[in-house]
């Protein structure tokens, strides 16, 4: 508790030292709810600027794990356009008779007429029937 300290000095009870320590009190008031309104405009102005930095760092999250899905697809497209030149080059190559037939040949043991063909162990297409491919 605080205790009073006595004093010789004696309060005027007249109208100037009421009005000054109404006025007192009034100043102080006024800077408590300057205060609170400032802390208030803080609270909320760092709640949306938050916000919006949540908002910004996934966004920035959302793009590269697009741009690394993206990454991803241009090497799959390259395979894939690799892959079917690769066809294209085959589809032509069967459109000629000749090849056609020494594949026949070659992989399937197709032959000619009076024709004999004799299977050897380096062969690939000999290795491929062993496998069971």
């Amino acid at each position: 508790m605080k205790k009073e300290n006595p004093t010789n000095v004696a309060k005027l009870n007249n109208e100037f030292t009421h009005n000054k320590t109404l006025e007192a009190l009034r100043k102080r008031k006024h800077k408590r709810h300057m205060r609170r309104r400032i802390v208030g405009i803080l609270a909320i102005s760092g709640f949306f600027v938050s916000g919006f930095a949540i908002n910004i760092w996934t966004n920035t999250q959302t793009i590269s794990q697009m741009e690394e899905a993206k990454t991803a697809a241009q090497t799959e497209l390259a395979l894939v356009e690799k892959k079917q030149d690769d066809l294209n080059n085959q589809i032509k190559k069967l459109e000629n008779e000749d090849y056609v037939a020494k594949v026949a040949r070659s992989q399937y043991y197709l032959s000619e007429d009076n024709e004999i063909i004799f299977s050897l162990p380096e062969d690939n297409a000999a290795n491929e029937i062993e496998k069971g491919e």
